[in-house]
């Protein structure tokens, strides 16, 4: 329990608030990670209390501001904050490339050393370490610093949240080595070094061609009708009101039949990567992903990713019948 939560306030606010509390905690999926309803509540009060001047209020207030949380990210940080090696994979696959990404964007020309070097330094300080690499603050532990996720009540989501942090850190950090600098010397760009130069992610290299592959054997296994709709869209690029207009059917219509290609393409993907690939026409066999893989595959998809859909596209629209 966080320390400035007393077992006798939580123990109220749970006996109050008890059947909105248990809708939260199956809305949020806590159980999934073994996180119970009295250490989601007391996420949720710290949340509450953050918002509220007076403190948690009434069930009206608190269901109205309950409602706009993120409350399967507060359910995940509640299960990394009690070390849930399971929460921990699903963190690492998820949000280990968007933060990477991240940090690429705010470190700009300092290099790719710096920017796994800021990124990587806030999994410390969310298990609550301190800069000399002691445990947070919590039981037995007064006087430490607190555990970061204490202070992520949901309002935003987990990876917008951890973006800013990171994004302060790296200010701190400058102002930081401003302070030591010479007021004599004037002060420059941060330029890369040959440090900068890290090594690539193994997991990257590894993932992203089985991703494309997966990409390219779904879409030679999609309808014709699916292919022909994609490339109007995104290698024609044009518009839905005009594809609705070549197909005589009404706008709504195009964008369901996107909605739906777009779901059925990534759930073929997601098969196809956690089925793996016995030997065929040559090549060797691949092995399946395991789930917190493949979606490793997709947050790396969302970061960089050279793969382009048009291209592929209009290389089927290409080929005859048949042809893969």
């Amino acid at each position: 329990m966080a320390p400035d939560i007393a077992s006798a306030v939580l123990a109220e606010f749970l006996t109050a608030h008890a059947p909105l509390l248990n809708r939260l905690h199956a809305e949020a999926g806590a159980a999934r990670w073994g996180v119970s309803c009295p250490e989601l509540a007391e996420a949720l009060y710290r949340s509450a209390s953050s918002r509220f001047a007076e403190g948690p209020t009434d069930d009206v207030a608190l269901a109205e501001y309950f409602g706009g949380l993120h409350l399967p990210d507060l359910a995940l940080a509640c299960a990394l904050r009690k070390g849930s090696a399971a929460a921990w994979e699903e963190f690492v696959a998820s949000y280990r490339p968007v933060l990477y990404g991240a940090a690429r964007a705010i470190v700009g020309p300092a290099g790719e050393a710096r920017a796994r070097e800021l990124a990587d330094s806030l999994y410390a300080e969310l298990y609550g370490l301190d800069r000399a690499g002691g445990p947070g603050e919590g039981p037995g532990n007064a006087g430490r610093r607190r555990p970061l996720l204490d202070y992520f009540h949901g309002r935003s989501k987990l990876s917008t949240w951890l973006r800013v942090v990171m994004a302060q850190r790296h200010v701190d950090a400058l102002r930081a080595t401003r302070r030591t600098e010479s007021l004599d010397e004037p002060l420059t760009a941060v330029r890369p070094t040959a440090r900068a130069a890290a090594a690539p992610d193994p997991d990257r290299a590894r993932l992203l061609p089985r991703l494309r592959q997966a990409v390219v054997t779904a879409l030679a296994t999609s309808p014709p009708a699916d292919r022909l709709l994609l490339s109007l869209h995104y290698v024609q690029e044009m518009k839905l009101a005009q594809i609705a207009r070549l197909q005589g059917v009404h706008e709504a219509t195009i964008s369901r039949q996107l909605d739906r290609i777009r779901r059925e393409l990534r759930k073929n993907v997601e098969r196809s990567l956690l089925a793996g690939q016995a030997v065929e026409n040559g090549n060797g066999a691949l092995p399946a992903l395991s789930a917190a893989q493949v979606k490793l595959c997709f947050a790396y998809a969302l970061e960089d990713w050279s793969f382009d859909l048009g291209d592929m596209l209009s290389a089927e629209s290409r080929r005859g019948p048949g042809e893969l």
